[in-house]
């Protein structure tokens, strides 16, 4: 596999000495939840992909799952939500598919609910502002804060939006990590964002070479095999009387050409 590349500043504040780990179990949940989404697609044997829409709740679950190496992390089920997310260090992982409508890491869209509204209102005291200006947008008033303070999220004081371009045809194509928030259309803002690189996978899923083998071994590297065949010089070839042997047999016995 890809040595890992160097975390940003932004993944060092969030997760600490776990940066990179965190980076590739993101990378790694997408690919896990592409597969069992393209599973159930080909389960249902349906040739439209409403089976494959599955992804967008197959995706927390395969998220927590690789994230379980993290010390003291916590995995709520807030007021509202399908499924369980991750929290650590104050921050909730925020997993999602890019919806219907987006277009590139600054057009993405949400699907629009009460949950992703509530999800998206937790901010960082330093972030006040921006919150006000969420709860004008939306037209939630002072409600939103009465929502996120129900304690169904933990310790979560602010979101990290993961955002997944993925699709059954196209596959795994892109994974965004950052802050933002959601418009009241469903437009994602990105506050920060970075891209994930996928050649974080490459590799995997490629049989090891075993202990004390040469990894450098070539489909060439083994001996050539030896022949019986050996050049006869003229003396030796043998003499052919042609008129005592007659007209060679053809072993077709005069049977006719014609299939049977």
């Amino acid at each position: 596999m890809n040595e890992l590349p160097e975390p940003s500043p932004w993944f060092n504040r969030h997760f600490g000495e776990h940066r990179q780990g965190v980076m590739l179990a993101l990378v790694r949940a997408g690919r896990a939840a592409h597969e069992r989404s393209l599973d159930a697609k080909t389960g249902s044997q349906l040739t439209s992909n409403e089976a494959y829409g599955s992804f967008w709740v197959i995706l927390p679950e395969e998220v927590s799952a690789h994230l379980a190496f993290l010390p003291g992390r916590e995995v709520i089920r807030p007021t509202g939500s399908r499924y369980d997310l991750v929290v650590f260090d104050g921050t909730l992982i925020f997993p999602a598919k890019c919806g219907r409508g987006s277009s590139g890491a600054d057009r993405i869209r949400l699907g629009r609910s009460d949950f992703r509204r509530r999800v998206f209102s937790l901010e960082d005291d330093a972030s006040r502002n921006m919150q006000e200006q969420l709860e004008f947008e939306l037209e939630l008033g002072g409600d939103l804060d009465a929502a996120v303070k129900d304690g169904s999220f933990g310790s979560a004081t602010r979101v990290s939006l993961v955002a997944y371009d993925v699709s059954a045809r196209g596959g795994l194509q892109h994974v965004y990590v950052g802050e933002a928030t959601l418009e009241s259309s469903g437009l994602v803002t990105w506050h920060y964002r970075e891209e994930l690189p996928l050649h974080l996978l490459d590799g995997e899923g490629v049989a090891l070479v075993g202990l004390g083998e040469p990894s450098s071994a070539r489909f060439d590297d083994a001996p050539l095999p030896e022949s019986d065949l050996t050049l006869l010089k003229p003396s030796e070839l043998p003499i052919t009387n042609v008129e005592a042997e007659g007209v060679l047999d053809t072993g077709t016995g005069g049977a006719s050409d014609d299939l049977p």
